[in-house]
């Protein structure tokens, strides 16, 4: 299975500590001992490109939702925090105040010669464009709770299925909580030229695979209004008692 994956240019998990060459990252032989956790294959992108028009007010200046705060602290700071142990790095992609998002992780914009209004795999395609790992794990920022298994689970469907894109599941499809190989550039954006934007058609097209996790309501809760916001402070304040 190793070597019929090696077209995919690595496997998300290192198979033995010898075999990471990423020393800060795999200080003991635990993150190398079949889990992506920490492993120097994979980089962490957030999503926080969108425009958030649920989000918005009449009259009142634009709110990017990376930036709204909850439990005292900006949603892009919450997915760092959850990507930065799992990864080698956290990159962001977002398109408006990329100084301040620059504070969490390197910040990439939608490429323009992919066209405009494009959705969020825009910012896919351009993490994978730049990534140096063989894969590129994706979370969209407004996502509150991520099971803590998420990235480990995913790197082993990709493995026994040997698939290069798999994707969580929890009572529905949650496409943008995927691992996808860096070889799905060019695929990706010959489905964006062609006027393609759904997630789950180009993940279709391409043998993604889907990962079944608890239909627990709080699992991938994402807040997309501001009543969201209001449901999401009071779900973590719950989940702290």
């Amino acid at each position: 299975m190793t070597d019929q994956l090696a077209c995919y240019g690595g496997t998300p998990c290192c198979s033995d500590a010898s075999s990471c060459s990423n020393a800060s990252c795999c200080s003991d032989s635990s993150c190398c001992s079949g889990t992506p956790r920490g492993c120097h294959q994979i980089t962490g992108l957030i999503l926080a490109g969108g425009q958030a028009r649920r989000m918005q007010l009449p009259g009142r200046p634009l709110v990017d939702k990376g930036l709204v705060e909850i439990g005292g602290e900006p949603l892009v700071a919450r997915m760092r925090r959850y990507l930065e142990p799992r990864v080698t790095q956290v990159w962001v992609n977002a398109n408006r105040e990329l100084d301040v998002y620059a504070r969490y992780g390197r910040v990439l914009v939608d490429d323009p010669a992919l066209g405009e209004n494009l959705g969020p795999l825009a910012g896919v395609a351009s993490a994978l464009a730049q990534i140096e790992t063989p894969w590129l794990v994706v979370a969209p920022v407004d996502v509150v709770l991520l099971p803590d298994d998420l990235i480990e689970r995913l790197a082993k469907a990709v493995l026994e299925a040997q698939a290069p894109i798999a994707y969580a599941c929890a009572g529905g499809p949650q496409p943008l909580c995927m691992l996808l190989h860096r070889d799905m550039y060019s695929s990706l954006c010959d489905f964006l030229r062609m006027g393609g934007r759904k997630v789950q058609q180009w993940q279709q097209l391409n043998q993604a695979v889907a990962v079944e996790f608890s239909p627990d309501a709080n699992v991938f809760f994402n807040v997309n209004t501001r009543d969201d916001l209001c449901a999401a402070q009071q779900l973590l304040s719950a989940t702290k008692t």
